[in-house]
């Protein structure tokens, strides 16, 4: 596989799972956030991994990726927003959002360079690995924010006023319409 190639599919998987560690950091439950959106890095290193067949070892992946992120401590302040009765869940959900995506996207660029330069997680230098991490991160960060403007809202007052505009313009049955209302106003 050429290099070029090889380079755009990491990309490629970056952003996938930037999206999904992005719906991981809208789970209403503190820490649960923080949880699932590891577990989606973890399954990227091992993508990236096979990408450049390089051997996967979960137990060093977990805990590489543990010290990368571990510095970002701001996560867990978003994840315990969501304790705060009434909107705390939607304001943590939106900041654990951006930052569970941009950590992911940190630690996809971090392990793609390291395995595009032939590195292994055997040999994966935490001290080299923190620099690279600091500004794929604040790169993350704008990337995600992109991305949650390119993904459906998670505001469900947003959502509903969308909802009814589909019911309106005929797209929506009365009955489809009544389901998804109750689905978003069940979660308010």
């Amino acid at each position: 596989m050429m290099e070029e190639e090889r380079r755009l599919r990491a990309e490629k998987l970056i952003r996938e799972h930037m999206v999904a560690a992005m719906s991981a950091g809208l789970i209403p439950v503190p820490f649960a956030d923080w949880a699932t959106s590891t577990v989606v890095q973890l399954n990227l290193v091992r993508k990236l991994a096979e990408l450049y067949e390089t051997p996967f070892f979960s137990g060093i992946a977990k805990g590489l990726i543990a010290s990368l992120v571990g510095a970002t401590a701001v996560r867990g302040g978003a994840s315990l927003v969501k304790l705060i009765p009434g909107v705390g869940w939607m304001i943590g959900g939106l900041t654990a959002s951006v930052l569970a995506a941009a950590t992911t996207y940190a630690v996809g660029k971090v392990f793609t360079e390291h395995f595009a330069k032939g590195g292994t997680l055997k040999d994966f230098s935490l001290e080299a690995a923190r620099k690279s991490y600091e500004r794929a991160f604040r790169e993350g960060q704008k990337v995600s924010e992109e991305l949650k403007k390119d993904t459906p809202t998670s505001d469900p007052y947003e959502q509903l006023r969308k909802l009814y505009e589909l019911h309106q313009s005929g797209i929506l049955s009365t009955e489809e319409y009544e389901v998804q209302k109750r689905k978003i106003l069940e979660r308010l």
